[in-house]
């Protein structure tokens, strides 16, 4: 742990001071001034670094009289030539590339920066990071299987089992069905491909067989429970994508209003307009949802609605956004009015797209079906096309 922080220490002195070192050599100051920062910017660094000071072209003496002392051949205020400079930051590299990259390896980055790493992948610096193994679920497939039966072999299973690869298979494309996730494998130039929407359910069953172990069973797991577990994990998987699916249509259709708004205006969009955009949006949205915020909340997949009805009320904003943000001189109307006409337009025009969309005739909440991203709302519903779709793998 010592080498390692040593190592750390050594690169970062290393990497700062030939940073430095660029800006000396291309801006060239006046030699005095040169001296004192480059004499002191090493100095620091140096001595924190590795504990000691650097002075370079300093007299030092041990004694006076009939003690050693060591006088450099330069005069005490002239400044490094570059050529001393370079070779005195020379020498603090490592004397060769494999040498360097040794270094590089060896540095691991502390718990408090887990954003850049960890002290437990130090040997992954430098290697490329792929996420293209959330795809390979055939793999997953027989991780699960292995996992299954280690498990039964440390309890002491005799019983013979029925989980077979080609049986996960078959559980997983009626539980992609089932739970209507092959409506995302159709849209087209998003990432909910098929393989990934497997891996994602293989992901959430695996972390949920330990429990088929616990208790008095002996290991003894059949297909049908796991059968079970992996329809179930479809289901939580179709929550998920859904809700994260209508935020992010719910962030473009925000965007989109603010795009329309530049658009219209152009350069008489001021900065406090821009700026306070986002909570306008805001403030406009929960007005026009608060007529069935208790519905909603009521509803399994609540999260995901009140998404949806944020991104009808945005769609129906943008479209009426020339008659919100214009004055009657043909130029922008006041940070006021913008403001005030939003949310007359919220509760009284967008409020009813969002019922429309949302409430049947009894009141209540009717089926709501994932939408593409590029989908727009209008008074009537969803404005889509078929350039947005595609065909899932169960109708090749």
């Amino acid at each position: 742990m010592i080498a390692r922080r040593r190592n750390l220490l050594k690169y970062s002195g290393f990497a700062i001071i030939g940073a430095a070192l660029c800006g000396v050599a291309t801006i060239d100051p006046a030699p005095a001034l040169a001296d004192s920062l480059f004499g002191s910017f090493v100095g620091g660094v140096m001595g924190g670094a590795f504990g000691g000071g650097y002075y370079p072209y300093r007299q030092r003496s041990y004694g006076r009289s009939g003690g050693h002392s060591n006088t450099s051949q330069a005069p005490n205020n002239a400044p490094p030539t570059q050529a001393e400079s370079t070779r005195a930051l020379a020498s603090l590299a490592p004397p060769s590339s494999q040498d360097q990259l040794a270094v590089l390896k060896s540095i691991s980055a502390s718990r408090t920066l887990g954003s850049l790493g960890s002290s437990e992948d130090p040997d992954l610096i430098g290697k490329p990071v792929s996420t293209e193994t959330n795809r390979d679920y055939t793999s997953k497939i027989e991780q699960l299987i292995n996992d299954i039966r280690d498990a039964q072999q440390k309890q002491n299973s005799t019983k013979e089992g029925d989980i077979t690869e080609h049986a996960i298979l078959d559980s997983l494309n009626e539980a992609v069905t089932k739970a209507n996730l092959q409506r995302f494998e159709t849209f087209l130039g998003e990432d909910w491909t098929p393989e990934r929407l497997r891996g994602m359910i293989l992901d959430r069953a695996h972390d949920e067989i330990s429990g088929l172990f616990d208790g008095t069973n002996r290991g003894a797991v059949s297909m049908n429970e796991l059968d079970t577990i992996i329809k179930r994990a479809a289901r939580n998987v179709y929550g998920r994508l859904f809700e994260v699916s209508e935020l992010l249509a719910a962030n473009r259709s925000s965007t989109l209003f603010v795009q329309r708004l530049y658009q219209i205006h152009g350069d008489l969009v001021n900065s406090d307009t821009r700026e306070d955009a986002e909570q306008l949006l805001a403030q406009a949205s929960n007005a026009g949802v608060a007529a069935i915020e208790g519905v909603l909340r009521r509803d399994p997949n609540s999260f995901a609605l009140r998404y949806r009805a944020e991104r009808i009320i945005f769609d129906c904003l943008s479209d009426n956004v020339e008659t919100i943000t214009s004055a009657d001189s043909g130029t922008m109307a006041t940070p006021a009015e913008i403001e005030k006409r939003i949310l007359d337009t919220s509760q009284q025009q967008c409020s009813k797209w969002v019922a429309n969309q949302l409430l049947g005739a009894d009141g209540k909440l009717k089926a709501q079906d994932p939408m593409p991203l590029r989908v727009i709302w209008t008074a009537e519903g969803p404005k889509d096309d078929p350039t947005m779709y595609g065909r899932a793998t169960d109708q090749l």
